[in-house]
């Protein structure tokens, strides 16, 4: 004779870091995911991301936004967190005019490019040096572009690297030194490229391959991860989902069942679903 039990059971997440680090949000809906190693400013709190990670969300909710230090911003349009990379863009179609202030030595962001040093020239109208190269050397090539979106006042901007020198060049006779920029790629100039930033450690590459969200573990003093939960949890009709159930057989042929009482009542611990299986009744409770 069948005995009737019925077990009221909700999951919970263990600590405080898991309840923030076991989400992703968005700013829009075809915005990037924000997870673990990066947090939502004024949303989360400072423990559910990685320092350095900081992101926000533009006044109206459109765009994800990556403050740099000394008050750069750009835009990050998708994360590959499996190859630890931020696609970015400027939030005004130009990030050149941001170059004179840019330091990333202290964030945790540089650019997966060669990087050099180079220097930008105001030139007049006249000046031909739209797309140039020369040689300087066997295999090393300079070169020299218009930054497109600078200027003004009857002036273009070009670039150049520093190793080159205004004088020894013709067409530059006209053109005069407005500043330098360090350590950049010349990929920065170029409105069309891809921009991308990338990041060392935290690494959650192997959690994401795994579908697992990624943390760092618990009292570590160093960059060490966990990987756990579940990335792609099961649709809302799914077990796994914060269900609450009742076993009303007293060993139910059911895979993944384990037993949370003495006697006959068991609760499913598997991502598995109610359907087909009326040995279980599922009650969303009040």
């Amino acid at each position: 004779m069948s005995i009737y039990f019925s077990l009221f059971f909700l999951l919970s997440l263990s600590t405080a870091q898991d309840d923030c680090t076991s989400t992703t949000s968005k700013c829009s809906d075809d915005g990037p995911p924000i997870r673990f190693p990066f947090r939502l400013k004024n949303q989360h709190p400072p423990h559910c991301g990685y320092p350095g990670f900081d992101l926000s969300c533009s006044p109206n909710n459109t765009t994800t936004v990556l403050d740099l230090p000394n008050s750069v911003k750009v835009i990050v349009t998708d994360i590959d967190y499996k190859s630890r990379l931020i696609h970015i863009k400027d939030l005004n179609g130009c990030f050149p005019q941001q170059l004179q202030n840019l330091k990333l030595s202290t964030t945790p962001f540089n650019f997966p490019y060669f990087m050099d040093d180079f220097g930008l020239l105001s030139c007049p109208p006249s000046t031909k040096m739209e797309r140039l190269y020369w040689e300087s050397g066997p295999t090393y090539q300079e070169k020299s572009y218009r930054v497109t979106c600078l200027g003004g006042d009857g002036r273009d901007v070009y670039f150049q690297d520093n190793y080159s020198s205004i004088d020894l060049k013709p067409e530059l006779i006209s053109c005069r030194k407005m500043y330098n920029v360090w350590s950049v790629p010349y990929e920065v100039f170029d409105q069309t490229a891809d921009l991308q930033l990338q990041w060392l450690q935290p690494d959650c590459g192997k959690c994401e391959t795994d579908g697992k969200f990624c943390r760092l573990m618990n009292n570590s003093t160093s960059d060490e991860i966990l990987c756990f939960g579940n990335l792609n949890p099961p649709k809302k009709d799914s077990v796994h989902n914060f269900r609450i159930f009742s076993c009303l057989t007293e060993k139910p042929d059911f895979p993944n069942c384990g037993s949370c009482l003495n006697g006959n009542v068991h609760v499913m611990s598997g991502e598995m679903t109610i359907q087909g299986h009326p040995e279980f009744s599922y009650n969303r409770g009040k």
